[in-house]
C-alpha cells in the first residue's frame, strides 16, 4: 500500500463526525502541550479521517483510545461505536475533557495506558484499539496490546516512522528484529499513511506513520518464555552466526544448539537476521525436543 503524506491543510469530509482542532480545545481550557508527557497533538483532518477509516468502528463495539489528549479522535469515533473509552494520564487534560460536552458514550479514564489489560477487556465485549503512541513508550504500549491472548479486532496506532518500518519489516531487512517478530507472530501489519511534522501541534522532529494491526486467526508462533529467550538472544547477536547466537540460550549449550539446527535443517552459519518467524518457532520447539 502506498503511504500518503498529509499537510493538515485539507478540510474534514462529511463522512465523519466533525474534526475539532486540538488548538481550539487547548485555548478553551487554558492548556498547553506538556513536554513531560510527550504531547504532540494531531491537527491534520485528513490523517484523523484515515485513522477513523482504518478503525472502521462497529455499532456493537467498544473502541479504546490510548492517549486521547483533547479527545479529537474519540469525538470522531463516538457516533459510529457503541462506546469509546478514552484513556489519558494527564490530570489537567482529563479535567478539561470532563468539563467539556462529550457524547454520552465517551468514558474518560485517567490512568497509565500501559497498565490497562486490553486482552481482558476484549474478552468481555467486541473491542478495537486506537492511539497516537508517545514515542518514549511506544514499544511498551505495543507489547501491552499484544499480551496474549490477543482478542481485539484491530489496533490502529500512530508511531514514529522508524518504528512503523520495524513493525512491517521482513527477514533480511535492516529493521527486522524483536519487535517485528513478536508483532507479526500475532498480527498482520498494514501501513495506513504517513504524517509529516506539520500535522502536529507542536511539530515533532520526526515523521510519523499510522499502522493497522489485525490479529491472526492462528498466530505464527506461541510466545512462550523459551521462544522469547530465543528471539531476544538471537537478535542481540544478529551479526553472529545463528549457531553462535543460539548457544547461550540453548538449555544444552553448543551441542544442543547444533542438534536443534540439524533437526529443523537450518544452516547454523546463517545470520539470525535472516530467520523467519516460522524458522524461529521451529528452532524454539527443537530446543525443547533435543534430549
Amino acid at each position: 500500500m502506498t503511504d500518503r503524506d498529509h499537510s493538515g491543510e485539507a478540510t474534514s469530509s462529511s463522512e465523519f463526525a466533525a474534526f475539532e482542532d486540538p488548538r481550539s480545545f487547548l485555548s478553551r481550557h487554558g492548556l498547553r502541550p506538556k513536554d513531560s508527557f510527550g504531547q504532540n497533538f494531531l491537527v491534520a483532518p485528513p490523517v484523523a479521517e484515515s485513522i477513523v477509516r482504518a478503525v472502521d468502528p462497529r455499532p456493537d463495539e467498544c473502541v479504546i483510545e490510548v492517549g486521547t489528549g483533547p479527545g479529537t479522535i474519540a469525538k470522531m469515533l463516538a457516533p459510529r461505536a457503541r462506546r469509546v473509552i478514552a484513556i489519558e494520564r494527564d490530570r489537567d487534560m482529563v479535567a478539561a475533557l470532563r468539563a467539556d460536552e462529550l457524547a454520552p458514550n465517551i468514558e474518560v479514564l485517567e490512568m497509565d495506558a500501559a497498565q490497562f489489560d486490553y486482552s481482558a477487556h476484549a474478552s468481555s465485549e467486541p473491542t478495537a484499539l486506537v492511539g497516537n503512541l508517545p514515542y518514549q513508550i511506544t514499544g511498551k504500549l505495543i507489547r501491552a496490546f499484544l499480551a496474549p491472548p490477543v482478542r481485539w479486532r484491530v489496533a490502529v496506532v500512530m508511531v514514529q516512522k522508524e518504528v512503523a518500518l520495524r513493525l512491517a519489516a521482513k527477514p533480511n531487512d535492516d529493521d527486522w528484529g524483536v519487535l517485528s517478530v513478536f508483532t507479526q507472530a500475532a498480527c498482520t501489519v498494514e501501513r495506513v499513511c504517513e504524517a509529516s511534522p506539520r500535522c502536529f501541534h507542536p511539530a515533532p522532529r520526526v515523521v510519523s506513520a499510522v499502522v493497522a494491526l489485525r490479529p491472526r486467526a492462528v498466530p505464527l508462533a506461541e510466545e512462550t518464555p523459551l521462544f522469547q529467550r530465543v528471539v531476544h538472544g538471537l537478535f542481540a547477536a544478529r551479526r553472529k552466526t545463528t549457531l553462535n547466537a543460539l548457544t547461550p540460550v540453548s538449555p544444552n549449550g553448543r551441542e544442543g544448539a547444533k542438534a536443534a539446527l540439524e533437526r529443523v535443517k537450518i544452516d547454523g552459519q546463517r545470520r539470525p537476521e535472516t530467520l523467519s518467524i516460522e524458522e524461529l518457532r521451529a528452532l524454539s520447539d527443537a530446543l525443547v525436543a533435543v534430549p
